[in-house]
């Protein structure tokens, strides 16, 4: 409704409110009811004024017709009318000399029915239009603040089958022996069958075009960051949920920094880190436009992985990468390139002098299996566990996305890992045993079908291969579904997916890896998944 046809309407019901009937009651009858009136009509005609629809004199003229004083301040700009009628003196009665009281004249407001009604629709058909503008009503609209949150989520099903060779060499398991201060081993004979759930829900808030920020739960185990599945089958106890990502976001431009719990900063494959892995620290990026349809990018990131409270010697990840991407189009060919070098600082082990356990803190948290070890306790009776070499990985990663037929695509990427920081008569002295430098990985993956399955009839099927020397990469954080984990493994892996329907899809995966230059230790992996997305 415009201005003028609110003014309009204000008007008509503020002289329909100035229009009285006389009438002839007991004062003490009809106060109540006229106080009410009054002041219903002083609200309406002093918001009509404050919004600038009614001008101050105006107001206070209708006010002063309608019977009700002008507000403070506002008698000098109209003539004020009394709040009521004066009664009249009481008169005596000359029979009797008794005082009678005589009926006072009130004046009772009367808005007749068509201008209610015409009000009312106007004043509607205002709070719709005002509305829709502002997005808060109306088919599909939400409040603005409501459209600044982004919600995502996923559940995932997974039937899995664990088969393990009959040559395996007994295992070692880092992890459980540093906890326990006493050799513990890993299956590595027992075949396994599970059923194990994963759920994710984040949610983005943007906080204005520059800042914005996140949170993500996710099930799992707080003593391992390499899943979040959950293994069905503990007397149907809860599962365990968990903060798995919370950051703050910062961009301008080409420019970005996220400082928290993150996503992997890295272009990368599972070669190096697996799927489910978050970050702890600060990264950030410049992503330039470099030609009309190449756009390079920059990363270097901060990434703490163990504060020490006792000693300066925190252990951390520094990294750099550059490189450049070429988006692909329906018809077109896409490329990316990436170039890293990550430094992983005071991790190796130190051996703690004889009675003393002033270096255990080096040590490492969480292991998987396949680098190189040494006993780095000054007891021997109470084993501890250190890494034996240091690790500064060079990484190249390149994709290669080509146009196929029917809209299904050909992608082809390969990632290769080489540790600058192997010292060969270093790590053999500390082991204890001459120490090859096995320091070299690659992963060389195809797929075909389409780029996501997201919708029914979807499709996608890949073919990879993986060669993980002993030292090459940290054992901690590589892919835990690859023979369960950890280096000095090679194998290959199968997998398809076909969408169910939209966001709804299944997969079956098949992981196949043996040992390179270790013990025996043969490892078949089986997963069926359904997948939900939201």
């Amino acid at each position: 409704m415009s201005r003028h046809r609110l003014k309009s309407a204000s008007y008509r019901i503020a002289a329909a409110l100035a229009a009285t009937t006389w009438v002839a009651t007991p004062a003490v009858a009809q106060e109540s009811e006229v106080d009410k009136v009054r002041a219903t009509m002083s609200k309406l005609i002093s918001q009509l004024v404050s919004q600038g629809v009614l001008a101050r004199e105006a107001g206070n003229a209708l006010l002063s017709e309608a019977g009700v004083a002008p507000p403070s301040g506002a008698a000098a700009t109209s003539p004020a009318a009394p709040a009521r009628a004066a009664a009249p003196t009481p008169a005596s009665n000359g029979a009797t000399g008794a005082t009678q009281p005589v009926p006072a004249t009130v004046r009772v407001p009367y808005i007749p029915e068509f201008v209610r009604k015409e009000l009312k629709d106007e004043i509607r058909l205002e709070l719709a239009a005002q509305a829709f503008r502002e997005g808060w009503t109306g088919p599909g609209s939400v409040p603005a603040w409501v459209r600044k949150l982004e919600w995502d989520g996923d559940l995932r099903f997974r039937a899995q089958l664990d088969r393990f060779g009959n040559g395996n060499a007994p295992q070692i398991s880092i992890t459980e022996t540093n906890r326990s201060r006493a050799l513990a081993l890993a299956n590595t004979a027992e075949d396994r069958e599970r059923f194990r759930f994963r759920a994710r829900l984040g949610l983005t808030a943007k906080i204005d075009e520059n800042w914005s920020g996140g949170v993500r739960l996710t099930t799992g185990s707080a003593t391992d960051p390499l899943s979040s599945n959950q293994t069905l089958g503990t007397y149907n106890n809860r599962y365990t949920v968990l903060i798995d990502r919370a950051f703050i976001r910062y961009r301008l431009g080409d420019y970005s920094a996220v400082a928290g719990r993150m996503a992997n900063p890295w272009f990368g494959t599972d070669l190096m880190w697996a799927n489910d892995l978050s970050f702890d620290g600060v990264a950030l990026q410049w992503t330039p436009k470099i030609t009309s349809d190449i756009r390079g990018f920059a990363t270097l990131a901060a990434l703490p992985i163990q504060e020490v409270e006792l000693a300066s010697a925190d252990k951390w990840l520094f990294g750099a990468q550059i490189g450049a991407t070429l988006a692909p189009s329906p018809r077109t060919t896409g490329a990316k390139l990436g170039l890293a070098y990550l430094h992983y600082a005071s991790l190796r082990g130190k051996p703690s002098p004889a009675g003393s356990t002033v270096n255990e803190f080096t040590a490492p948290a969480f292991a998987q299996k396949g680098n190189t070890y040494y006993n780095i306790s000054s007891d021997p009776t109470r084993p501890l566990l250190g890494l034996a070499a240091d690790y500064q990985l060079l990484n190249l990663t390149g994709q290669v996305d080509f146009p196929s037929i029917a809209g299904k695509r050909l992608i082809i990427t390969g990632d290769y890992v080489h540790n600058l920081g192997f010292d060969r008569a270093a790590v053999s002295q500390r082991a204890g045993t001459n120490v090859d430098p096995q320091v070299n990985a690659y992963h060389l993956r195809v797929t075909f079908g389409d780029a996501d399955v997201k919708a029914r009839h979807d499709w996608q099927v890949f073919a990879g291969y993986k060669r993980v020397e002993r030292d090459a990469l940290l054992d901690a954080f590589t892919d835990s579904d690859f023979r369960l984990g950890g280096t000095d493994a090679r194998g290959y892996i199968l997998s398809g997916s076909y969408g169910l329907g939209k966001n709804v899809s299944a997969a079956v995966r098949y992981f196949s890896g043996d040992s390179i230059s270790g013990a025996p230790l043969s490892i078949d992996v089986f997963q069926f998944d359904l997948n939900v997305k939201f």
